[in-house]
């Protein structure tokens, strides 16, 4: 019984003086602003640009589409008095093919157009991951947490400008 009380003793005197050690030594952490780095990138500033360009072929087409049906539209107004039924029928129909044409391409086109933004900013947002690692690593910081997630940080913890210059090569 006395070996056990001397054991427990013992055991809790190290973990206290191994706890305190702990406690004693200093992590340093740092902070980056995410919404910052993107605002500063020129790469994130020509995403959408970079998104608009591939899908050129796509977004002329729809606007042959939308000229046609002014066209369209157009003359249908300016020769009502002489249209028969059929032909006014027969344009109305034309008309609405058009429309749901139209439609049909602008969703995909939407939808493709989202898709592939969305590929590009998580591409930027893995490029601005790694660079904040490495300007953690290279600084020595042993936790970075984002500046949206803090009440509080000092501006020496702010790595957000070390990231930006990394990032465009110190520009």
């Amino acid at each position: 019984m006395k070996y056990f009380v001397k054991t427990s003793l013992a055991a809790a005197l190290l973990s206290t003086a191994l706890f305190a050690n702990a406690a004693e030594a200093q992590q340093k952490i740092g902070v980056v602003s995410i919404q910052e780095v993107l605002s500063q990138l020129p790469q994130a500033r020509n995403l959408e640009q970079q998104v608009q360009d591939e899908f050129k072929k796509q977004i002329e087409e729809v606007g042959k589409i939308e000229e046609q049906m002014r066209g369209l539209g157009e003359k249908a107004q300016r020769d009502a008095a002489i249209l028969s039924n059929s032909e006014r029928l027969s344009m109305e129909r034309e008309m609405e093919m058009l429309e749901t044409t139209r439609q049909l391409k602008m969703k995909a086109l939407r939808e493709d157009m989202n898709r592939r933004g969305n590929e590009l900013r998580d591409q930027l947002m893995a490029e601005v991951m790694r660079n904040t690692q490495s300007v953690a690593s290279e600084q020595n910081y042993d936790v970075v947490l984002q500046s949206s997630a803090l009440l509080y940080a000092s501006d020496s913890a702010d790595l957000t400008s070390a990231v930006i210059k990394k990032m465009t090569g110190g520009n």
